[in-house]
């Protein structure tokens, strides 16, 4: 049985009810990753969504800023300092180009924030589930304790992003997910502390 069939009896969706969520709210989650263009060596990011970024305020990027790349993830994303900029999967054959040319590293990421979000994908969320990922969780250096606040504090707006939407997606929800659906939660200053919060989180190996 889906987590959406059994969500009166989960302790991740006590509190939600579906498709209670405005129309504005939902259209406002589906922000994209703006535009990304490479000019010489230099990455040029505009209309980027997330201000707390450096992206929001910058356009562009130099070599010298640059850490890794990953076309991996589901948007790419480029590491800057402590903190990914996610583009667009259409950038897919310009960023290895890009890469390759200045010998820039092609990582995988994390997958912390996969983890987290687990209970709130269209599937089966088990007890046996639960204690597999607080076990990977732990060795990632999360306790149970912050395990439970992270879920408790992105639940509604997880739910509202997956299921208010239509979105229901059951395979992965990662930290562009929980960005995306809880910049619509909360205040500049609010969402600012949650954005690097994240991106610590998402940069743990």
């Amino acid at each position: 049985m889906s987590l959406i069939q059994d969500y009166n009896d989960d302790i991740w969706t006590r509190g939600w009810r579906m498709f209670t969520t405005s129309k504005k709210e939902l259209e406002n989650m589906f922000v994209g990753t703006g535009t990304m263009q490479i000019i010489e060596n230099n990455i040029v990011i505009r209309d980027y969504p997330f201000e707390p970024s450096r992206a929001y305020h910058e356009q562009i990027f130099k070599l010298s800023d640059i850490n890794n790349i990953s076309v991996t993830s589901r948007p790419f994303s480029i590491q800057v300092q402590g903190e990914l900029i996610f583009v667009s999967t259409e950038n897919k054959s310009e960023l290895l180009t890009f890469a390759h040319k200045n010998h820039i590293p092609l990582v995988g990421r994390s997958y912390v924030w996969s983890w987290i979000l687990e209970p709130f994908l269209d599937t089966d969320y088990s007890t046996e589930t639960d204690e597999r990922l607080t076990l990977l969780l732990a060795k990632a250096g999360l306790s149970e304790e912050r395990i439970f606040e992270l879920r408790q504090e992105v639940k509604t707006q997880m739910l509202k992003y997956n299921f208010d939407t239509m979105l229901w997606e059951w395979v992965n929800l990662d930290v562009f997910d929980v960005l995306r659906a809880m910049r619509t939660n909360y205040d500049k200053e609010q969402f600012s502390d949650f954005y690097k919060r994240a991106m610590a989180i998402a940069l743990m190996d």
